[in-house]
């Protein structure tokens, strides 16, 4: 299984475009943990933007969806409030109940190839290579293409890591290089 972790502001379609592209060329089952949105209280996204990340992974194909209930605080270590006891009642009911949804009724169109064994966090356009080394050009070229390819398609993109005989005939209709203009 591989996870995201749908935290920190990070936008939830890029989280979901990594784990399920990485999930689905190993042929393994994905899913998302929301966790913390602020390193205070009160630590959560609120109920509104929970139940939309659920809703999205759900259509998206997650096999699981776990939600980080902890806070730093011994005399209030639980994080969920009514407001996402709501979400969570609201999800199984509007989405997990309705026929007209279907779980993983999203799928990949595109997928996005990164470098091999690139290491770049992601997660702001100057982020870290390693966690050691600045951003450089590449990472400017990466980070255009995945903003590019998220905005064109949204939950219909996945994103992978170069490799030898990367695909399968067929997966995806479109192929696009992180550095192919």
């Amino acid at each position: 299984m591989v996870l995201a972790e749908l935290a920190w502001n990070n936008t939830v379609a890029q989280e979901i475009a990594l784990v399920r592209g990485a999930a689905n060329l190993q042929n393994k089952q994905w899913g998302t943990c929301i966790t913390w949105k602020y390193t205070h209280p009160p630590y959560l996204t609120d109920g509104e933007e929970m139940f939309e990340q659920l809703k999205m992974s759900y259509e998206a194909g997650a096999n699981y969806v776990m939600i980080f209930n902890y806070s730093e605080d011994p005399a209030s270590p639980n994080t969920l409030q009514e407001e996402h006891f709501s979400a969570l009642e609201r999800f199984w009911n509007d989405i997990v109940q309705n026929p007209d949804i279907v779980p993983g009724g999203v799928k990949a169109e595109a997928a996005l190839v990164l470098p091999k064994n690139y290491g770049w966090g992601m997660r702001w356009q100057q982020d870290r290579i390693w966690g050691v080394w600045s951003a450089d050009e590449t990472s400017q070229e990466v980070w255009g293409q995945v903003q590019s390819k998220i905005d064109q398609y949204g939950l219909k993109l996945d994103i992978v890591f170069e490799k030898p005989n990367l695909f399968t005939s067929g997966q995806y209709n479109n192929i696009y290089y992180w550095n192919q203009q």
